[in-house]
């Protein structure tokens, strides 16, 4: 009951809010219509099958080749419905899907930057990436298909259970003086025989919920090591590291195999018992129907349709056997899910901010501490003028880069006041360069339109990178981590506050792989394009020390 709780607590805002939810509705009913539709199909070929056997012991050739003529009628308009109901259901599972993807990228991605925010507070969930694209996926697709198979059983169990009742008759017989009757015996026994097994199958496979969840994990932490060696293939081959990074992944792949020798034991259990109880139904069937076979009372197109139905209830009413593996996979798809939800509906620690007015300074003034309440900083009483490049110095692991996000907005734990512009610029430490086009990276993250060709190549001169006016021309994406230099992904990031110009710019060690001279130049540059932005700078550099209108030293505040 939790599960199913939690479950539509995640698909609600879908079917209950969202603009798509009356075409979705209508979606699901066509498919639902289409789907178990299936089931009169079933009843009919069920039909359809006394009367052939029938005729085939009766040797009557006038009525067998009008009901194979019947069966292929009856077969190609199957055939339409079941390929429409599995078309259908792919628009339905992609509409879906698009919808929660789109509605939790903008709840992750939020103008409050939730994302790093969670990261900050350490509250982060393991593979936010993995929850959004494959999670999304298989909750999705898993939760329709178990939903048509529930209710296209339960219309079986209708359907089937009445022709089972019909031709299973009444089974009588005297024990202890007594004479005993069962009217529709065959019914009871298949619902017995199926509940057992039902049972027995959750005995067998109770821990698969527990070990799918796990096995999740294990899988998104390896591909997401794979992904950190690939991104940072250079510095691995600067260090040599290889041997390293390989013994760290086979550690890593251990965990993903340990697990899964776990989860394929427990599915070989069950797969033991679920495939065997399929055979034996076949069986079981004709077992329960002989003696009425034998006494005459039906005839062999009899038997044929006892058996059949007695398959179909059977495997309506075990519905949970052959599903319990999807269910469990369901089951950690949801959890996974569900943890994902609470950590972006979890309230962060905000800061407390005042927005400086035009031409006014920024400042952060008190004391930085840990998220967990340890004092990072003690003290602190910074300032910075509009119109005035700033520079930082300090040593290293002090706490330039944590001032930095709270002049950023995005440093919550400061027992103080800070004053600074919610739309500041922030080129941190960490650089990051997607892969687009020269234009639409310097505009990132505005349109590409909403600068002129003129506009990127002065800003491409300023930074010396002139080589790279060509590639204004260019349509095709490029991934600039790759194709520059490091000092050349930071005058990439210069040029862009320099097309943009911010009225507040906050640059972490943007210039430290640059030689003095260029140093000398850019600074130049931002002094003279951006004269009323306000700017601040964390640099170990001479030359930026030497030229800023403002030097500030944060000495040791412990």
């Amino acid at each position: 009951m939790h599960q199913l709780q939690c479950f539509w607590s995640l698909i609600r805002p879908f079917w209950t809010r969202s603009e798509r939810r009356v075409a979705a509705w209508a979606l699901l009913a066509l498919v639902m219509a289409l789907s178990l539709s299936t089931v009169w199909f079933s009843v009919r070929l069920n039909t359809w099958n006394g009367a052939f056997f029938n005729a085939i012991q009766a040797m009557d050739g006038d009525k067998i080749y009008p009901l194979l003529l019947e069966f292929i009628a009856i077969v190609s308009v199957f055939v339409v419905v079941l390929v429409y109901a599995d078309w259908l259901q792919k628009k339905l599972i992609i509409e879906w899907r698009k919808w929660m993807t789109a509605d939790l990228l903008s709840r992750w991605l939020s103008k409050d930057s939730r994302h790093y925010r969670l990261k900050l507070a350490g509250l982060e969930p393991d593979n936010p990436d993995q929850r959004i694209q494959e999670d999304v996926r298989l909750l999705v697709e898993s939760s329709l298909s178990l939903l048509i198979s529930f209710a296209r059983s339960l219309l079986t169990i209708v359907s089937f259970i009445t022709i089972l009742w019909t031709l299973s008759g009444t089974l009588s017989w005297v024990a202890f003086g007594v004479e005993w009757t069962i009217p529709g015996y065959m019914v009871w026994a298949c619902i017995g025989y199926t509940l057992v097994a039902t049972g027995l199958t959750h005995l067998i496979g109770r821990p698969l919920m527990a070990l799918n969840f796990e096995q999740q994990k294990r899988e998104a932490d390896f591909r997401s090591g794979l992904f950190g060696v690939r991104q940072h293939g250079e510095a691995v081959a600067g260090f040599h590291g290889e041997a390293n990074e390989s013994q760290r992944l086979q550690a890593r792949f251990k965990g993903v195999v340990s697990n899964w020798r776990a989860l394929m034991d427990r599915q070989r259990n069950l797969a033991f018992f679920t495939v065997g109880f399929g055979q034996v139904t076949q069986l079981v069937p004709i077992f329960f129907a002989l003696p009425q076979f034998l006494s005459g009372a039906i005839q062999l197109g009899g038997l044929m349709q006892v058996r059949l139905a007695f398959g179909q209830v059977a495997s309506a009413i075990g519905w949970f056997i052959y599903a319990y593996r999807d269910i469990a996979e369901w089951s950690a798809t949801v959890d996974r899910l569900m943890g994902f939800e609470r950590a972006l509906a979890t309230p962060l620690p905000q800061a407390t901010f005042e927005n400086p007015r035009q031409g006014r300074s920024i400042s952060v003034v008190g004391t930085l501490q840990t998220p967990k309440g340890e004092v990072l900083l003690n003290d602190v009483a910074f300032s910075a003028n509009p119109g005035e490049l700033t520079v930082i110095k300090g040593a290293s692991g002090i706490g330039k880069s944590t001032l930095m996000r709270a002049l950023a907005g995005f440093w919550p734990w400061v027992d103080g006041r800070i004053a600074t512009d919610r739309s500041a610029l922030w080129i941190s430490q960490a650089t990051w360069l997607p892969e687009m086009t020269l234009a639409s990276l310097l505009a990132y993250p505005r349109q590409p339109k909403a600068f002129t060709r003129e506009q990127y190549a002065e800003v491409l001169e300023a930074v010396g990178l002139d080589v790279l006016k060509e590639d204004l021309d260019c349509s095709t994406p490029v991934l600039w981590s790759q194709r520059c230099s490091g000092g050349e992904q930071q005058r990439l990031l210069i040029a862009r506050a320099l097309l943009q110009k911010p009225d507040v710019l906050l640059m972490d060690e943007t210039t430290s792989g640059l030689d003095d001279a260029l140093v000398e130049r850019l600074i130049h540059r931002l002094k003279t394009n951006l004269n009323h932005s306000t700017m601040v700078l964390i640099s170990h550099q001479p030359t930026a020390h030497r030229l800023s209108d403002r030097l500030f030293h944060l000495g040791d505040h412990s």
